[in-house]
């Protein structure tokens, strides 16, 4: 019999292979699957014996650790919802998730305790997460019950740290996580040979399902990064014989920096076999750098939070991804590219795209207005994301509806700017918004990381812009900055802070004055 939820498959993988390692633990001695499977079910009896059960929700704020795995399993095995929150989440946006979402029990870091015990307030008991996989302290309960939970009962709760003005709580079944991993398994071919380095945090589901459990369910193994050194994570790559790396745009862009640095004693990363971005605009000049350096290119995945997965490569089918696309849609998955009315857009014309996939949200904790604005009645997700599907089935993503910049009634794409002018040898990084203009409604605008020794041209990016690029999209103006404002959770751009900063700055507009 198929197993129906992640706890299940753990189980089973437990039982056929126990003495394959599971978890790859920095320092100390690494995790068999059986190990893994007996410390989840310690702690998940610990948690049963306070009362932690079905329609509990557990919220776990912590840096990436085999102690972090651990606990999010237990919190499944005792059957209780999952609630994962950014330790790196400001105070208000930590005491909101908090608040939100309303946790029988606080599980907390030892870096974070402190902040997050600020943060209940005293509304649920907060436990500490120490290094040896033990949640200490946890009260005994007399009304301590245990019960598999139904494959569609919630099993996760993820705080979105998206483009709203507060995160979202997206809510996530048993089978659905289940079916989302063994998806990403089967696409990607994850196996027993495969070791991944996941330094994407575990409060995303980028960095819970999509790559650590799809790498347990395909029975590989898991290494954890607390942090995001490049430095270090070459380290691990080198020392562990990593085979997949997955990460944001934003991490390979720090990965080739430091290789370049290094060079000629580059860190040895020919164990790689698979490397996938996600969540960003790609970066073609600096894929290309990574891919000279280490002779593995870099595929893609698109997805959201709410509906995963949907798009990404095969790397058996396409061995080398076609540059500006996410991929094909995943066997299991739907797309529709859809145009201000919900009707069908022709093929190449670029649209919303609605999505459908193995983990579809059950919608918005607490937030029913949300859901029926996000979710269609026949079961589609409204992404927000505008793309456009070629003829040979490639998605190609153009932004978000949000980020789009309307210049004389006409749409500019801030992504689509940002790939030309990341081809420029003078250009590192790049993020394009637009600022306001009374004549125009919007000027495209850019910020610019300078490639190191370059120096900054705005005629020349402009002149460069405008052999690409139609003529309202040329940014009328490129400034320098010394680095790009990203998210502090995920690492990526944040598209208001850069436009507020640029907005502060003396940009001169189309008309020429300062804006």
């Amino acid at each position: 019999m198929a197993s129906a939820t992640f706890d299940e498959r753990l189980a089973e993988r437990s039982a056929l292979h126990p003495h394959d390692v599971a978890v790859v633990a920095d320092g100390s001695e690494d995790m068999t699957y059986a190990e893994l499977d007996r410390r989840v079910g310690d702690v998940a009896a610990r948690l049963i014996a306070a009362g932690i059960g079905e329609g509990e929700r557990v919220a776990v704020v912590a840096d990436n650790s085999p102690a972090h795995l651990v606990a999010a399993f237990a919190v499944w095995r005792a059957g209780a919802t999952l609630v994962t929150i950014y330790p790196s989440s400001g105070s208000a946006e930590l005491a909101f998730a908090i608040d939100d979402a309303d946790p029988s029990l606080v599980v907390a870091g030892s870096r974070v305790l402190d902040s997050v015990r600020r943060a209940t307030r005293g509304t649920a008991p907060v436990v500490e997460l120490t290094e040896s996989e033990t949640v200490v302290d946890v009260p005994v309960s007399s009304t301590a019950r245990t019960s598999a939970p139904a494959t569609d009962s919630p099993a996760l709760i993820c705080y979105t740290s998206g483009s709203t003005s507060r995160p979202k709580a997206v809510m996530h079944t048993h089978a659905g996580l289940l079916a989302a991993a063994e998806a990403y398994a089967g696409v990607w071919h994850l196996d027993r040979r495969d070791t991944s380095l996941v330094a994407l945090p575990l409060a995303w589901a980028f960095g819970l399902v999509t790559t650590s459990m799809a790498t347990l369910v395909g029975g590989g193994r898991v290494v954890l990064a607390s942090r995001a050194d490049p430095v270090e994570l070459l380290r691990h790559i080198a020392n562990d014989r990593v085979t997949f790396l997955p990460g944001v745009t934003t991490f390979f862009v720090r990965l080739v920096g430091a290789i370049e640095q290094q060079l000629p004693d580059q860190p040895d990363v020919s164990s790689l076999r698979l490397c996938i971005s996600g969540g960003e605009p790609r970066n073609e000049s600096v894929f290309a750098r990574w891919e000279r350096l280490t002779g593995r290119p870099v595929h893609d995945v698109y997805a959201a939070s709410e509906c995963f997965p949907v798009v990404t490569y095969d790397p058996g089918r396409d061995p080398h991804p076609r540059a500006g696309a996410a991929g094909r849609v995943v066997p299991g998955a739907d797309l529709r590219v859809v145009d201000a009315d919900g009707g069908p857009c022709p093929m190449g014309i670029a649209g919303e795209a609605w999505t459908r996939g193995p983990a579809m949200s059950i919608g918005y904790w607490h937030d029913a207005e949300l859901t029926r604005a996000t979710f269609t009645t026949d079961g589609w997700y409204r992404s927000g994301d505008v793309v456009h599907v070629d003829a040979d089935g490639y998605v190609h993503v153009v932004g978000r509806q949000s980020d789009l910049i309307i210049r004389g009634g006409a749409n500019v794409s801030p992504a689509e700017v940002e790939a030309v002018l990341l081809q420029h040898a003078a250009v590192h990084e790049a993020a394009v918004v637009g600022l306001a203009n009374a004549d125009h409604g919007q000027d495209v605008v850019a910020a610019v990381v300078l490639a190191p020794k370059a120096e900054l041209d705005v005629e020349e990016l402009r002149t460069h812009c405008a052999k690409a690029l139609a003529s309202y999209k040329v940014p009328v103006d490129v400034v320098a900055v010394d680095s790009l404002l990203r998210n502090a959770n995920t690492g990526k751009v944040q598209r208001r802070d850069v436009a507020a900063l640029l907005a502060d700055r003396n940009v001169v507009t189309s008309t020429g004055a300062a804006s």
